[in-house]
C-alpha cells in the first residue's frame, strides 16, 4: 500500500491507500461520458475521477482514482501495463483534470494599481490573465519550473524558464 499525507480520515497523519492493480483494471466511458472502472475483484466503480498524483513533476505516472462519492478507490502506479484502450481513456480522463496550459512566450506584461495583466502565448494559443499577489500566485517547482495561478485560479506553466526567449525572460524577471 501507499502512503498518502492527506488528512481526509481525520486522523492528522498518514494513512494507506490502496494500489491498484492495472492487470486487472479495465476503464471505459460509459453512454454519458463517464469513466467506469472494473477491478481484479470484479467490483465496478462508475463516473469515477482520475487526478494526476504528481501533476507538474510526472503527470503520466501516478493517478489516483474517487469514486462517485468522492472517496479515493486507490493509486494507479503503473499506468503503461494497462491494456491499450483502458490506457488512454485514463489518460484522457486525467488530463481533464488539471487544465494548465504551457506558456512558451510572454508577450508583455502591465501592472496597474497591484495588478500584474499578463498577455502570453502558450501551447493552447495566446491567453491573457491577471496575477494579483506574486508572493501567492508564482511556486517554483524545481530548478527553473514555474507554476502561475492567475486571478481566477486557472493554472499556467513554465516548464523551463531558460528556454524562454530572452525578452520574455526579462519579463519573468521582472514580474515574478
Amino acid at each position: 500500500m501507499a502512503r498518502s499525507s492527506s488528512d481526509a480520515d481525520g486522523s492528522g497523519g498518514l494513512r494507506e491507500v490502496p494500489v491498484l492493480d492495472p492487470s486487472g483494471l479495465r476503464a471505459r466511458l460509459d453512454e454519458q461520458g463517464r469513466l467506469t472502472i472494473s477491478l481484479a475483484d470484479g467490483t465496478e466503480h462508475f463516473n469515477v475521477r482520475v487526478v494526476p498524483a504528481f501533476p507538474i513533476t510526472r503527470p503520466k505516472r501516478f493517478f489516483y482514482f474517487y469514486g462517485e462519492d468522492g472517496k479515493e478507490l486507490g493509486l494507479l502506479a503503473e499506468p503503461k501495463r494497462l491494456d491499450r484502450d483502458s490506457r488512454e481513456v485514463v489518460r484522457a480522463q486525467a488530463d481533464q483534470a488539471y487544465f494548465m496550459p504551457r506558456i512558451t512566450r510572454i508577450v508583455r506584461v502591465d501592472e496597474r494599481m497591484g495588478i500584474a495583466r499578463w498577455e502570453v502565448e502558450t501551447d493552447r494559443g495566446s491567453s491573457s490573465f491577471d496575477l494579483v499577489s506574486r508572493s501567492e500566485s508564482v511556486w517554483y517547482v524545481g530548478h527553473n519550473r514555474v507554476v502561475i495561478r492567475d486571478a481566477d485560479g486557472n493554472r499556467y506553466l513554465i516548464r523551463d524558464l531558460s528556454a524562454l526567449d530572452r525578452r520574455s525572460r526579462k519579463l519573468a524577471d521582472l514580474f515574478m
